[in-house]
């Protein structure tokens, strides 16, 4: 996924799980030519084994591509579902399933089951490190709801050769995508000077002692939004390098 170097002195480091940074570069490729791409995943996706009986009735919630993988996995025949993300749904879309609401986040997602106001049970499919718990809230306001975990974020470290280069005083554009990574990020790099896409609130929270070079909060918790922070900056950075040199 890397792309060729030659006379790119910006660096865009991706550190999504499998085929994120993929989907992430997807449709703006041809906008991040000015950059030096480097793909250094932090987390491996390990899916989990279940012993809990999913009823047929039930509807799935699916936070993420990965719980919906998971789901898959147990070869679940439920068909309706609620999902947070536009790729998560048109996934969704694509595999059978009748997609009864989505959000571009957990807490808008949670206002749409309320009004949706579903008497079905509803099993959540989540990773192991997922901020928040929906069922909880959903619980609380008087649904059924039950949550497995499907898939642990096993830690990874940043591959060497990238290590020297994100260190060789270049112009760095890091998005990242929640606390976890955030938190994880924190304890392979100094990100002293690197200018960082965060996608949300929460995610410069982890980053608030951190001196950055620049930090921008996507406008919403969405692929979307983040690459369009994403290139806000690479514009600013390359406008910049082409001034000075």
């Amino acid at each position: 996924m890397t792309n060729n170097p030659d006379q790119k002195n910006v660096i865009l480091l991706l550190t999504r799980p499998e085929g994120g940074n993929e989907r992430f570069c997807l449709n703006i490729e041809h906008l991040l030519g000015q950059c030096e791409i480097l793909d250094s995943p932090l987390q491996k996706i390990e899916f989990l084994e279940t012993l809990i009986e999913v009823k047929e009735e039930s509807i799935l919630i699916f936070t993420s591509i990965n719980g919906l993988r998971a789901s898959e996995k147990y070869n679940l025949r439920n068909k309706k579902c609620f999902v947070v993300g536009e790729n998560t749904r048109k996934i969704a879309t694509s595999a059978g399933y009748e997609v009864l609401a989505s959000s571009s986040d957990q807490e808008n997602l949670l206002k749409l089951i309320k009004l949706k106001n579903p008497t079905e049970s509803m099993v959540h499919i989540r990773g192991k490190h997922t901020a928040g718990s929906l069922c909880d809230s959903l619980k609380n306001n008087g649904f059924s709801c039950f949550e497995i975990t499907g898939y642990n974020q096993q830690p990874l470290k940043i591959k060497k050769q990238i290590f020297h280069k994100v260190k060789s005083g270049r112009p760095v554009i890091l998005p990242i995508f929640s606390p976890r990574s955030a938190k994880l990020l924190l304890n392979e790099l100094d990100l002293t000077g690197f200018h960082v896409a965060a996608m949300s609130e929460a995610v410069s929270k982890e980053l608030g002692s951190v001196d950055l070079a620049e930090l921008v909060i996507s406008e919403k918790p969405d692929l979307i939004s983040m690459q369009e922070a994403t290139l806000a900056i690479l514009r600013r950075l390359i406008k910049f390098d082409s001034y000075t040199s």
